[in-house]
Formats: C-alpha cells, sequence, structure tokens
C-alpha cells in the first residue's frame, strides 16, 4: 500500500495511505484525497496515478510548483522514499507497491581509491605578510617623525619660556 509522510511543518509526521491501483489527488480544498492546508499548496496541486511500471505524479499548473527531489517537474515517475515538495511542504512517498528507484551508482568496492600525500609546508621558516622585517625606507620615516616630534616639544617648551619670561 503506497502512503505520503509529511516531513516538514505543522503537520509533519502525518501520513496518507491508499490502495494501490488507485490515484490520489493532492491539495488544499477539501475536495482533495490527501488535503494539505498549508498556503504554499494550490487547491488542487497535483495528481499521483498508476501507470505501467508504478506511479507517477502531474503537477496541476499549481502556483508554487511539484518539485522531485529537489527537481521542479510536470510529470514525473515516482520511486521509494522520493522526496515530493508541494509548495514549501516536503514530503516522503513509501510503500511496497512503490518501486525503488534503479541504482546508477556502483558499489563503494568498484570506486578506485586514491591516496593523496601532504607534506608539511616549510611555511614557518617564510615570513608571513605583514610581519617582515622593517625596510629601510620605512626606518627612516620613523626616524623623520621621532625628529619632527622632539623639534615641535622643544619649540613648545622654548615658547612658553619665553612667554613666562614676559609676563
Amino acid at each position: 500500500m503506497p502512503s505520503i509522510t509529511i516531513l516538514n511543518g505543522e503537520e509533519t509526521g502525518r501520513t496518507y495511505e491508499w490502495s494501490a491501483g488507485t490515484g490520489i489527488r493532492v491539495g488544499r480544498n477539501a475536495a482533495n484525497d490527501f488535503v494539505i492546508t498549508n498556503a504554499s499548496v494550490s487547491g488542487e496541486h497535483c495528481i499521483i496515478e498508476p501507470c505501467e511500471g508504478g506511479w507517477r505524479i502531474k503537477d496541476n499548473d499549481s502556483t508554487n510548483g511539484t518539485r522531485l527531489n529537489d527537481q521542479p517537474i510536470t510529470m514525473a515517475m515516482l520511486h521509494r522514499n522520493d522526496v515530493i515538495k508541494f509548495g514549501d511542504i516536503v514530503a516522503s512517498i513509501r510503500g511496497e507497491d512503490v518501486p525503488e528507484a534503479e541504482s546508477n551508482v556502483e558499489s563503494v568496492e568498484s570506486i578506485p581509491r586514491t591516496t593523496i600525500v601532504m607534506r608539511p609546508s616549510d611555511a614557518a621558516t617564510r615570513p608571513v605578510d605583514g610581519f617582515t622585517k622593517k625596510s629601510e625606507s620605512k626606518k627612516l620615516f620613523n626616524v623623520i617623525i621621532v625628529c619632527a616630534v622632539i623639534a615641535i616639544v622643544v619649540l613648545a617648551v622654548m615658547l612658553l619660556m619665553k612667554t613666562s619670561g614676559n609676563a
């Protein structure tokens, strides 16, 4: 017996089962077989119906679309544990009457293995940008700044002495 289980939203965990060989209508309207009350679901969102080889889902030009395994669809074949998105509502289809997807993935044992060897870098022996030794031009600039500050202080002291001597 096929079933759909809602995986998110206020109705998380709610499941709808139906008889093999019959289709269902999914949407927000009460006339549907599987009613989902979320505003992102259209009134007559989609149909799930039996077909040769299993089940197919057809979008009914819904406002927010129907997605199957995160791909937008107008019509597609369903497989056990597929993830269906009706607007913002995510659900999964299950059941013995729903065929399993054909596996296009090779077994893990058949995947070639690659070994990557990483040597420690010699970064510790190289200076990091911003932390290098001061260049000669920077040293000269610093000496000029210090001399200018000293000259300003000396002039300020002399000016104070001259004005306090006249007072």
